[in-house]
This record gives structure tokens, C-alpha cells and sequence, in this order.
């Protein structure tokens, strides 16, 4: 496979902005030259995620994670290093050259390849539903008589349509030149694992009205395929109304949320908030009504990764579902995991029979402001769901407050949940102070049994103290070489590399840095990732490049950092030597030899090693 030449690799590096990458994913706020959010990588509540937009790299101190942008799209969308510039390299419209000459088509990597198809499929899809046939056109009557959906609508999200008999679609996939590889494992296609000649593999979605499900980077990764009367009988899903795309290596349906990449840039920016409904088609509905921040889930109960995902963005979320005891009961699972994941959720309940889709197609923004006056909290939706339809006895109250202290308990906000059971308390009509006991009693006897921390006592760290760096001269260092590049030279060229602790991660990095730049590799913090051998190493240089200095005189502090460095290693060499003498006799050779270095290090420890430079 042709390797990507390096100077397309710096060219990615230098011409897309880290903030690009990452505002599709993070919502970055400014936090004086740089810029913070939640981390992509780990659930949490204080952000500890970092860019430096100057020196265009990213740190995450919750999971101990930096990089460029090549990194971070890694990282968050595991691809490895080729897959990264690829997908960068297209997402940014920058042509790539390769070593061999080769082009792109030819160093294609599986995940890049399954994108593509997913691309191509879609267009194929969306092609087949404008076509001038017979059946196309039933479809479309389908879409916008049945449904009441505009056609206007269909060529925005590309909704598509499966022929119920055709193997254009291989066709056109063999034609492009995508491998057997990747059209085994697109998902769109029933394959067995001797199958070897991709035209006679049998299409997954037949006679289906398609929609595209993409990943809020706006890619396409899957289709939600929906029953029609076209659907073929041989179809081995006939009698599902909805299927979805298999699993695949870039669709995961329990980590993805349909309508992101368009519902996060329509959030308000004073009080972000999602609006939460069951189906594809129920979001597509509120998108046209002008309910833009419409999401939701792939057709399965909400997951604690999806929540995370929708954390980056807004931690407020309406949750609308159907009026029946299977959407109060969903409902009710979800709370658990919205209180974990740190959200405030309302409930918008609709009438029994009757789903997003309807409603707003019927009753537009009208019946929508209605369903919005009449939204409950989240303790109000769940007293309501528990409490019985005659007044709840002594007996059905506990049973009532511990399905409550269950829900809760989840809750790591120590204010919001004293809120929460406040809320708790008034509705069921309980006595407040038995009723806090008891949930302290619930939370101890929790705890005890799965081995939690108790939230009721436990301390509750903060991110910014927890990532604190111990300071060090070799620390110190680092920063004024990293963040002064007109220093660098003047420190390599006045310190002796022995005088740098090689013991820790922070003398480890100095000393290999200090070693390139004697040798002249030294090209700057742009190109520092070629002179670093393990992630660990880059993890703590990329902290580095987002840490905040307050250097009012970077040379100053350099010199002082020179002078401990120094004096430390003069002081330790002067007690070895020492040791050594007081073992050996006064008149042998060996005792006379390490006089003289006492003697040495005496005159050395006079000269304290110091840089001369003029700041430009």
C-alpha cells in the first residue's frame, strides 16, 4: 500500500485548525487563549478537555490524552494514522500525494472505504426515489400524501428508495472499485463468508423507503430502512415496519444519535437543550416544523453513551414519548441514566396512540407549545408513573420514595439530588426529615454492597486541582522550551544533559528534546511529534503545549530552572563522592583522584550556567 507523502501529512497539520476537528464534537467555550469542553473520551461533569488554537493541539487531563488533529480524529473515530489523514484530507478538500505515486483510491483504508460506499449507496438510494417509474413515483406518494411529508424535505436529508428487485446497487459498487472487504462488511448486503463475487450478494434493504443515519461529524454510516407495500414477501424481514443497518466497523447503534450533526447547530446559545423523540420519521417531523434540535435514538431504549454524546452539546433534554405504559416505563429507564450522565430532563407526554410524527403533522408548532406548557420534571413524570389511582397508602408511599431513592442514587450532584428528593418529598406527600433519613440509610446500605463511594460523604474532586501537574525544574523547562521556541537553542546550548533526572516521565522527555536539538533535528513544535518514541511521551508534551503560562519572563525563569538543575546535580555528585572517600584509605591513588573532583565541583558550583538573550 502506497504510504502518504510526508509533505501532505504537514500540509493536514498546518492548514486544519485543531477547533474545526473538534467543535463537531466538543461545544468548545473560550477560556482565555484557549479554548475547553467536556472530554470526547470519558464521561464527566467539569470539562478538563484543552485546546491551544496557537499552537493548534488538544489535551484531555480526564483520560490523559493529547495530540494534533491528526490524533484526536484517531482517537475519537479509531482510525489509525492513514485512515486519520485520509478522512481529514477529504473532509477538507486537501489533495494527497503519495510516496509511489499512488492515489487515494488505491490506499484506501477499510474505514474510508466504508464511508465511501455509505456515500454512494445514499446517492443510489435518493436517485431511485426521483426516478420517473412507477414505482418510484408510489413511493413518493407514499412519502408525501401518507406521511405529509414535502419532497423539499426528502432532498435535504436524502431519503432514498430500495428497489424491491435490483442488484444495481453491487453493481455500482463493483464499478467504483471498493474490495471485497469492505463490501462484505458494509451491512448492506447478506454475505456469507465464501461468498467471492460481490454481484451476486443479495441486497439487505429491498423495496424500503431509506434513511440515511449519519454521524454528527455529518457522515453517513447507516440506513433506517422503513416497510413499504413494495417491500417483497421474500424479504426476511417482511414483518419488521423499521430495520436498521447491522453493526459495522463505523456504525454502533447504541452510540450514535440520529439528527446530531444537525440538531448542535441549532442549539440556543443562552439555555442548549435537545428535544428527544423515539423515531427517525418523529425527528425528520419536528425538523420541518422548525423543531431543529430534534434527535433520536436507533430504534432501541436510550444508552448512557448516547446521553454522553448529547452531554457535549447541552445537558438539558425534553424528552417526548407516548402516552402508553411502554413509553412511561422507557421513560422511567431513562431517568437512571440522565441523572448519571448529569442531565435535566423534562417530559412532555402525549396522549395515549399518538407519536411526534402525527401530532406535529396535524397540530404544527401549536400543538407542540401545548405539549411544551404541559411538560413535567423529571420528578413530577416519575411520582406520576409510580403513584397508584387512588390515594397511595403508608405501605405504597415507601414502595413509591424507594423506586425514587433508586434513581436518585444515580445522581452525583449533591445539590441536585437534595433538590430532587425535596421534589420527591412534596409530591408524594411524605414526611421530609423520616424520608432523608431513610435515603441516607439507602445510600449506605448501597454502597456497602456494590463497594461505591458514598455520595452523601464523599468528597467531590475537582478536575482543575486533580490535573495539576507537580512542578519541577525539568517541568519548568519543558514549558519554556515548548512555548518559547526562540529558547530552545539558548537552553540546549547551556545545560549539560547529565544535570536533567532521568528517573520520571518529565527528565525523560527534556533530555530527548535537549538531545535533537544539540544534534540540530530540532524544527520547532510543529514537527515535534517525529522526535517523540511512545504515546506516553507525546501524552505529556501535548499537556504541555495547552497548559497556561503566566511567564512574565520566560528567560528568568529559564535560568532559574538551569541553576536548580545545576546546583542539584553538583550537590548529589559532591555526597556520592563523599561516600566514596570515607571508605577509601588517605594515601591511595583512588582518595588523591576524588579530591580533585571535590575540589572540581567547588571551583564548577562558582559559575552557575545562565542564558543571555534578547526576547523579539
Amino acid at each position: 500500500m502506497p504510504m502518504i507523502a510526508r509533505n501532505s501529512i504537514e500540509q493536514i497539520r498546518q492548514q486544519v485548525r485543531i477547533e474545526a476537528v473538534v467543535s463537531p464534537v466538543v461545544a468548545l467555550k473560550q477560556s482565555g487563549s484557549q479554548m475547553r469542553g467536556l472530554s470526547p473520551f470519558s464521561q464527566e461533569k467539569t470539562p478538563s478537555f484543552y485546546i491551544n488554537p496557537d499552537k493548534n493541539v488538544f489535551f484531555c487531563f480526564s483520560s490523559n490524552q493529547g495530540g494534533d488533529v491528526i490524533r484526536f480524529l484517531q482517537l475519537h473515530e479509531n482510525l489509525n494514522f492513514s485512515e486519520a489523514v485520509e478522512a481529514l484530507a477529504e473532509r477538507f478538500q486537501i489533495p494527497l500525494e503519495y510516496e509511489s505515486g499512488g492515489g487515494a483510491t488505491e490506499s484506501r483504508s477499510l474505514a474510508r472505504e466504508l464511508f465511501d460506499i455509505h456515500e454512494q449507496a445514499c446517492d443510489y438510494y435518493h436517485r431511485c426515489f426521483q426516478e420517473a417509474s412507477e414505482q418510484a413515483e408510489s413511493v413518493r406518494t407514499y412519502w408525501s400524501v401518507q406521511r405529509k411529508f414535502p419532497l423539499e424535505l426528502a432532498d435535504e436529508f436524502q431519503i432514498g428508495f430500495a428497489p424491491p428487485d435490483s442488484h444495481s446497487l453491487n453493481r455500482l459498487l463493483v464499478k467504483k472499485g471498493f474490495s471485497l472487504e469492505a463490501l462484505k462488511k458494509c451491512g448492506l448486503f447478506y454475505t456469507r463468508d465464501n461468498d467471492t463475487d460481490p454481484l451476486r450478494f443479495r441486497p439487505r434493504f429491498r423495496g424500503r423507503l431509506m434513511v440515511p443515519i449519519r454521524n454528527n461529524q455529518g457522515q453517513i454510516t447507516a440506513f433506517t430502512a422503513r416497510k413499504l407495500d413494495l417491500t417483497p414477501g421474500d424479504d426476511p424481514a417482511r414483518d419488521a415496519k423499521y430495520i436498521n443497518s447491522p453493526e459495522t466497523p463505523i456504525f454502533h447503534k447504541g452510540k450514535i444519535i440520529f439528527g446530531l450533526e444537525r440538531a448542535r447547530l441549532h442549539l440556543d446559545k443562552d439555555r442548549p437543550s435537545f428535544v428527544l423523540v423515539e423515531g427517525q420519521l418523529d425527528a425528520l417531523r419536528c425538523f420541518q416544523v422548525g423543531i431543529k434540535n430534534a434527535v433520536s435514538p436507533q430504534g432501541t431504549a436510550v444508552t448512557e453513551a448516547q446521553l454522553i454524546l448529547l452531554k457535549r452539546f447541552a445537558t438539558r433534554i425534553d424528552c417526548v414519548l407516548d402516552g402508553d405504559t411502554a413509553g412511561q416505563k422507557a421513560a422511567l429507564r431513562l431517568l437512571p441514566i440522565a441523572m448519571k450522565t448529569g442531565h435535566e430532563v423534562r417530559f412532555l407526554e402525549l396522549p395515549s396512540g399518538v407519536d411526534p410524527d402525527t401530532l406535529l403533522a396535524d397540530g404544527g408548532l401549536e400543538a407542540w407549545q401545548q405539549l411544551q406548557d404541559r411538560a413535567l420534571s423529571a420528578m413530577e413524570f416519575a411520582v406520576r408513573s409510580l403513584m397508584p389511582d387512588s390515594a397511595p397508602s403508608a405501605r405504597e408511599k415507601s414502595e413509591i420514595l424507594a423506586h425514587i431513592f433508586e434513581i436518585l442514587s444515580e445522581c452525583d450532584s449533591a445539590i441536585a439530588r437534595e433538590e430532587y428528593l425535596e421534589e420527591a418529598i412534596k409530591l408524594v406527600d411524605s414526611d421530609s426529615r423520616a424520608t432523608k433519613a431513610d435515603f441516607r440509610k439507602f445510600l449506605h446500605r448501597k454502597a456497602r454492597r456494590y463497594g461505591f463511594q458514598n455520595r452523601e460523604t464523599g468528597e467531590t474532586l475537582d478536575t482543575e486541582n486533580v490535573n495539576k501537574r507537580l512542578t519541577t525544574s525539568e517541568y519548568e523547562l519543558l514549558l519554556c522550551l515548548l512555548h518559547y521556541d526562540w529558547l530552545a537553542e539558548p537552553i540546549a546550548k547551556a545545560i549539560d544533559i547529565e544535570w536533567v533526572d532521568k528517573s520520571f516521565l518529565y527528565g525523560i522527555v527534556l533530555r530527548r528534546l535537549l538531545a535533537d536539538i544539540k544534534e540540530g533535528l530540532w524544527e520547532g513544535t510543529d514537527k515535534i511529534d517525529t522526535l517523540l518514541e511512545n504515546e506516553e511521551e507525546k501524552n505529556c508534551i501535548y499537556a504541555i503545549l495547552t497548559e497556561k503560562l503566566d511567564f512574565e519572563e520566560p528567560v528568568k525563569v529559564a535560568n532559574s530552572c538551569l541553576r536548580a538543575l545545576f546546583e542539584k546535580y553538583v550537590r548529589e555528585r559532591r555526597n556520592r563522592i563523599g561516600l566514596q572517600i570515607q571508605n577509601l584509605p588517605k594515601d591511595s591513588s583512588e582518595y588523591v583522584h576524588l579530591q580533585r573532583k571535590q575540589i572540581e565541583l567547588r571551583r564548577l558550583e562558582k559559575t552557575l550556567p545562565a542564558i543571555q538573550i534578547s526576547q523579539s
